[in-house]
């Protein structure tokens, strides 16, 4: 007999599911004063709310309705799509009730994107999907931040069934598989721009599985998830000439140094102000969740 799976909140929760089923969880905006010519995606993280409880997701998807990149843009867009996975899992069980696969999701992609020449962008979980859709959609240009280039090791982690639940239970699926692999589905690498922390062993891990291939690769030496650089720094990265950016590939460097060079000292000060007021909202949200817990007799 099979033993049942067991409760984790991101795959199971009912508010959670309540949302996947009823809502689109994308967005899409368009800028009428840009030209017609560039459509944007930019795909959410795992770090779309967190903790991974219901206080939290009530929080960033019913109150604030959050997407990440939403105020951080490529200007040149004319379109721009804003996507997000609720169950936080690198996006292989796809964003809601109809796009329930990344088949399905390469689908609907490649339908608001005809007629555009597509750019890509995420970090962490967001910059993994942006990889693989992004090469099967043939991007122009693929941003993605410390973006993993596979995520089949996440099941040997000893509690890869609570962790990693939707991973951990499609582990056997013949059709999914494959989408554990982004690094299999690169075909032009030169499209690809990967800033990584070459001080978190996973990041080195991960960077090491492109060594082989000519992305165009900026190291940072710092040891944080996701965004390697203050994230205030996102605009002017995101946003600078191709040839500018191309001169950053191949090169290691601090993100203060980095910071002031993007975008001088006075905002470099605005950006680090903006990491404790981060970090000061997300000791709020545990504060609320010891108060309910307590209340509740959980604690």
């Amino acid at each position: 007999m099979e033993v049942a799976a067991p409760f984790v909140f991101q795959s199971d929760a009912g508010i959670v599911n309540d949302v996947f089923a009823n809502q689109s969880n994308y967005l899409i905006e368009y800028d009428e004063s840009v030209p017609k010519e560039y459509c944007i995606v930019y795909f959410s993280s795992n770090d779309l709310y967190y903790p991974n409880n219901e206080t939290a997701f009530t929080e960033s998807i019913l109150r604030r309705n959050r997407f990440e990149w939403y105020q951080t843009r490529i200007t040149y867009g004319h379109k721009h799509i804003f996507v997000r996975d609720i169950k936080k899992q690198w996006y292989i069980g796809g964003i809601n009730a109809e796009i329930n696969t990344p088949q399905k999701m390469l689908e609907f992609l490649k339908r608001e994107c005809s007629g555009y020449k597509p750019v890509f962008l995420g970090s962490s979980a967001g910059g993994f999907i942006a990889v693989i859709m992004g090469q099967l959609i043939h991007a122009v240009r693929i941003y993605t931040f410390n973006g993993q280039f596979e995520i089949l090791s996440l099941l040997k982690e000893e509690n890869a069934v609570l962790i990693e639940p939707i991973l951990y239970r499609n582990r056997n699926n013949a059709q999914l598989l494959p989408y554990y692999k982004a690094v299999d589905f690169i075909i032009n690498p030169d499209s690809i721009f990967y800033f990584h922390s070459n001080k978190s062993q996973w990041d080195i891990e991960q960077s090491a599985l492109i060594n082989h291939l000519p992305v165009h690769k900026l190291s940072f030496d710092t040891s944080n998830p996701g965004v390697p650089f203050l994230k205030s720094n996102l605009p002017a990265v995101i946003n600078l000439p191709d040839t500018e950016l191309r001169k950053l590939s191949g090169r290691k460097m601090h993100p203060l140094t980095f910071s002031l060079k993007m975008d001088g000292l006075l905002k470099t000060i605005e950006g680090m102000k903006a990491i404790f007021r981060f970090v000061l909202n997300k000791i709020y949200i545990h504060t609320i969740q010891r108060w309910k817990n307590k209340a509740s007799g959980k604690i």
